[in-house]
């Protein structure tokens, strides 16, 4: 009796589990400011990876991303807003510097002249170009996919651990595409520590900070030039590019040639 007590039981939790009674809550999004760190891997199956730091704070964004083939790349997005941008830093910043300017004058020079014989050069402020791009070109927050599966179309495939942190992992009800299965680590306030596409790991964290950032790290830096993107579109295509594959955005569409003049 005390067998088919405790077979009974069993099946009373599987089936409870599978009408979501007693299954984990789905995490909470939107609400956690917080910087991570971790490493994509490209989705051309190379296995190249990419460092990348992400820091958000409400429906503020910055992706900042050592490309194989570009150097360092950053984008600032703010959602509320729809404003998206490339950050080029082209000027470091530098102290005041001073020059002496060698004297002319025969004579011995005293204090007075040797002060009056210098160049004060200001500090040169840290300069760039911010270019503007396509709202549906900037990189999305890893979490945007899962809010928008809800809880309803995903369910939890058991705990796990990444960077230290706690988090469940969840998968779609349905498979995105035939023999795809994909599963992410996501902390109960909405942090994505991994994600997976069968058995290869697409996004992991390595260190996560929750917290309020600063505000600066969202906006663009004074004395930055804001430029057209049609005159810089070759140059920051592939950095584009590379940073979909970082944030899962869509691709950019293709630049049209200019109708020859008539």
């Amino acid at each position: 009796m005390r067998k088919l007590s405790l077979y009974a039981a069993a099946a009373t939790a599987v089936l409870l589990a599978g009408c979501g009674i007693g299954a984990p809550a789905y995490p909470q999004f939107g609400d956690t400011a917080y910087r991570i760190e971790g490493a994509t891997t490209a989705l051309d199956g190379s296995g190249a990876t990419t460092q990348t730091v992400i820091f958000r704070d409400g429906p503020k964004m910055r992706v900042e991303a050592n490309l194989p083939t570009y150097g360092s790349a950053i984008v600032v997005f703010d959602e509320s807003t729809n404003a998206a941008y490339v950050l080029n830093p082209t000027v470091p910043a530098a102290a005041a510097t001073i020059t002496p300017v060698p004297s002319t004058d025969a004579a011995p020079p005293d204090a007075a002249s040797s002060s009056a014989a210098t160049i004060v050069t200001p500090p040169v402020q840290a300069s760039g170009v911010a270019v503007r791009i396509e709202d549906s070109s900037a990189p999305q927050p890893l979490e945007t996919a899962w809010e928008a599966l809800g809880s309803e179309n995903a369910r939890s495939a058991g705990d796990c651990e990444v960077a230290g942190e706690q988090g469940h992992e969840w998968m779609p009800r349905t498979a995105p595409a035939p023999g795809v299965d994909r599963t992410a680590c996501i902390t109960e306030d909405g942090i994505v520590l991994r994600v997976r596409e069968n058995d290869r790991v697409l996004w992991q964290a390595t260190s996560v900070q929750r917290g309020p950032q600063e505000a600066s790290l969202f906006g663009i830096p004074a004395g930055y030039q804001l430029i057209d993107p049609q005159a810089v579109a070759d140059q920051v295509g592939e950095n584009l590019e590379q940073l979909d594959s970082v944030t899962g955005a869509a691709p950019p569409a293709p630049q049209q040639a200019p109708a020859p003049r008539g």
